[in-house]
């Protein structure tokens, strides 16, 4: 069995966290880049990834609170409709996040812009 020198020992280490370090970078940039929608009902958050120009057809529609659309680069905007796929009166259009008091009933979400 050989036994490394410290030096090699030292340098295998460096490239090691380097590549580490890349890895990480790399993860970091492609979660920043997309996405997500949540919507809050007072007991459930559910959350999906999203894309812009996307109508999102929610499986929480009832009694929502609060509703975001954004990534770790900061908050998008959006339309939310009453009515499925993106169709009929807009409930509320603008940036995220948006709160409803008292809370709201929807039918879907359209993504307009997101970071």
């Amino acid at each position: 069995m050989r036994i490394p020198s410290p030096r090699s020992a030292r340098t295998g280490t460096a490239v090691g966290m380097a590549a580490l370090a890349a890895v990480v970078a790399t993860a970091t940039t492609a979660v920043a880049a997309t996405p997500s929608l949540q919507i809050d009902d007072g007991t459930t958050v559910s959350s999906r990834q999203v894309a812009v120009g996307q109508c999102v057809n929610p499986s929480l529609t009832t009694h929502i609170h609060s509703i975001a659309v954004g990534s770790r680069a900061g908050n998008g905007s959006m339309t939310v409709f009453r009515s499925r796929n993106c169709t009929g009166t807009v409930v509320r259009r603008g940036q995220s996040p948006m709160f409803f008091d008292p809370p709201a009933t929807i039918g879907s979400v359209r993504i307009d812009s997101a970071p």
